[in-house]
């Protein structure tokens, strides 16, 4: 892992040469899910170059990160050439996406759906729909940390945005801007993504593997639900994509163990399990608890980097949460990689493609309906 200079943050190798942009026509795919003949229509949902699609808690809005590289005066290999942009368009994709946040990734919505949270480089800000900065502010890092902390979301129990953070070589603080939640021993670099009821923090730990925890707010508890895969691609990570593993209730998490999707209370040993085939990763529930998508790759290596894995040919797929029946295939298989995957509403979901080429240059956002 090599890290850029101008941020600490781990710099993904690229090439010295831009690559020709391939920009896709909207397609109608059909298939055959087993012995009955399906049709699924993809709808590619605006034209950017972008990613992360996460659609506000209403169901009315989808934000969006607007990708590429290169637009600043100066630009370099580094992430810090990277363009971050937060936009919004309306659920049907119809008009045209508003941009309300330059420099700034996106890790989700407040549960009004007035506000999203938007951070970069330890920068964090919470900005309207109509893109009013409502709170901004900067992670109190130690600048001696070599793990520090970029990662902001919202926490609907403490109305406020809340981060883990070092706080010195052998620990670190979940707080918000104005109070200390929990110090821990703990060297990990952690995504803190708050169940939807408020009542848990899950912990993601990035590097060097990935590995959830749980912490019960009310009762000040600790489960920790072991090592699991978000996604096979571990440069993922790179422009910061969102993954959330909660059911909407805030009762269950999904998450995938060893060709395994896991459905487990936060609390307790009891869980659901389901075998699935191929590599696989970004499992996420249905609005109504009753499914979950995951999307299936196969890796090979890059067009420019062939010392590199690309992780392309990937399938989107639906399973009942119960476990009592196979999983459907609900697009065909695509050469491009999906980095983000999210439920639209209990028949759609929507998601996004970036394609085999450097800097980022090709990614769409897509909709999907799921057959019932």
């Amino acid at each position: 892992m090599t890290y850029n200079s101008g941020s600490l943050l781990p710099m993904r190798p690229t090439p010295a040469s831009l690559l020709r942009v391939i920009v896709p026509l909207t397609a109608t795919l059909a298939f055959s899910l087993g012995a009955l003949a399906q049709h699924s229509t993809e709808s590619l949902l605006t034209s950017d170059n972008a990613y992360n699609p996460i659609p506000s808690p209403d169901g009315n809005y989808i934000a969006f990160v607007r990708t590429g590289w290169g637009e600043k005066a100066f630009s370099s290999f580094g992430r810090s050439s990277l363009v971050s942009d937060v936009k919004i368009m309306n659920a049907a994709g119809t008009a045209a996406p508003r941009t309300l946040a330059k420099d700034f990734f996106l890790s989700g919505w407040t549960p009004d759906s007035t506000r999203l949270v938007c951070y970069r480089d330890w920068n964090y800000a919470l900005v309207s729909a109509e893109g009013k900065r409502t709170k901004m502010g900067r992670i109190p890092n130690d600048p001696k940390s070599e793990r520090p902390s970029e990662w902001v979301a919202y926490s609907p129990s403490f109305e406020s945005l809340v981060w883990s953070r070092p706080i010195n070589k052998s620990q670190r603080a979940i707080e918000t801007p104005t109070q200390k939640i929990v110090n821990e021993d703990s060297f990990w670099e952690e995504r803190i993504i708050p169940s939807p009821d408020g009542r848990y923090l899950a912990l993601l730990r990035q590097y060097p593997q990935s590995n959830l925890r749980v912490y019960d707010l009310r009762l000040q508890t600790w489960t920790d639900l072991g090592t699991i895969t978000v996604h096979p691609d571990k440069d993922w990570w790179y422009i910061e994509p969102d993954w959330n593993p909660w059911f909407a209730d805030g009762s269950r998490l999904v998450f995938l163990r060893d060709s395994t999707l896991v459905i487990a209370t936060p609390g307790s040993s009891e869980k659901t399990e389901i075998k699935i085939e191929g590599s696989a990763g970004l499992p996420v529930p249905s609005p109504d608890g009753k499914s979950i998508a995951y999307v299936t790759f196969e890796a090979r290596p890059m067009k420019a980097r062939l010392d590199l894995q690309y992780w392309g040919g990937t399938t989107i797929m639906v399973v009942a949460a119960s476990g009592e029946s196979k999983p459907r295939k609900i697009t065909l298989k695509n050469p491009d990689e999906v980095y983000d995957l999210k439920w639209l509403t209990n028949d759609l979901l929507v998601f996004d493609r970036i394609a085999d080429e450097v800097f980022y240059l090709h990614a769409r956002i897509w909709k999907v309906a799921v057959p019932r």
